[in-house]
């Protein structure tokens, strides 16, 4: 046991103590640390002290705590590398529909056991999900995740493009198939809207080739037709442009404002409600005219 050093209370040096022998590797990743007895004995301390030290030990990503087995060093005390595995995981496990739509996640505990990893990288890995919009957060206030339903623009988008990613892997849609808004929502089903979103995730990931050309029209003029190509293409002959993705700015700019656009239709939908539920208090306020007759 470590020598009383200052002014540090009994749960931090028992903490310190037991990451100093992780660090030593004196205890190693996978084993288990020293039980709430043994460690009440060395520091002659309470259980609630130890317990407090455990916690700090857990929520510093040094130990795993695992029910009736007992709290372990974790499997690795590298938070990113345990983050970026959950982060990883989760999604893929969403977008092979896995994690079916309006899933709702197990705890954080049951996924920082499941993973072996500390519950601040499952918290990590939750926060990056839901700002990347793969997750969303309970709207009554809990700490419960879910995974978007099919009515969220941006999953929706997602769902066309994995649609449309299948259909170039099993060469439904060969390289050089040209695309459109229209031609993909009417494949798909969707709307326009998420065709068009499906179509820059495309070119994002590297599958697409935009493509803008100059179309006669009846009058004798000239039009610009835009589409997406299958495939990664070469300049094509007598196109106005030929380019296989947006640019970083671009994108960036392009996926701010599409949350912006999201964020306010969710506003405003809240505030129609909350009008018309100030007009229903309001009109319940009013006091009702009474229909008795004044004494003659």
């Amino acid at each position: 046991m470590s020598q009383s050093d200052g002014p540090r209370l009994t749960f931090e040096r028992i903490a310190d103590d037991l990451k100093q022998q992780i660090r030593d590797n004196a205890l190693r990743p996978g084993e288990l640390l020293p039980s709430q007895s043994q460690l009440m004995k060395e520091y002659k301390a309470s259980s609630l002290t130890v317990q407090k030290a455990m916690t700090v030990l857990r929520d510093g990503g040094w130990a795993v705590s695992k029910p009736g087995k007992g709290t372990f060093v974790s499997q690795t005390v590298d938070l990113e590398r345990a983050y970026q595995t959950i982060s990883a995981d989760l999604e893929r496990r969403i977008r092979a529909g896995d994690l079916t739509l309006g899933t709702k996640l197990p705890p954080r505990e049951s996924l920082a056991e499941q993973y072996g990893a500390p519950v601040t990288a499952v918290d990590a890995a939750l926060r990056k999900l839901i700002d990347d919009r793969w997750l969303t957060r309970d709207e009554s206030g809990t700490s419960d995740v879910y995974v978007p339903g099919a009515d969220d623009p941006t999953m929706a988008s997602r769902l066309a493009y994995e649609r449309l990613a299948k259909k170039i892997a099993d060469g439904t849609l060969p390289e050089g198939t040209e695309l459109t808004d229209e031609r993909v929502a009417e494949m798909l089903g969707v709307d326009e809207r998420t065709a068009e979103r499906a179509l820059t995730l495309l070119l994002v990931e590297g599958k697409g080739t935009r493509i803008r050309r100059g179309v006669p029209t009846e009058m004798g003029g000239m039009r610009v037709e835009k589409v997406v190509a299958v495939g990664q293409l070469q300049p094509v002959p007598g196109a106005l442009e030929t380019y296989s993705g947006p640019t970083p700015e671009e994108l960036r700019t392009r996926q701010r404002m599409e949350h912006l656009e999201d964020v306010l239709a969710d506003a405003l939908e809240q505030i129609e409600e909350m009008r018309e539920r100030l007009g229903a208090l309001e009109a319940a306020a009013k006091p009702k005219k009474s229909t008795a007759r004044k004494p003659s």
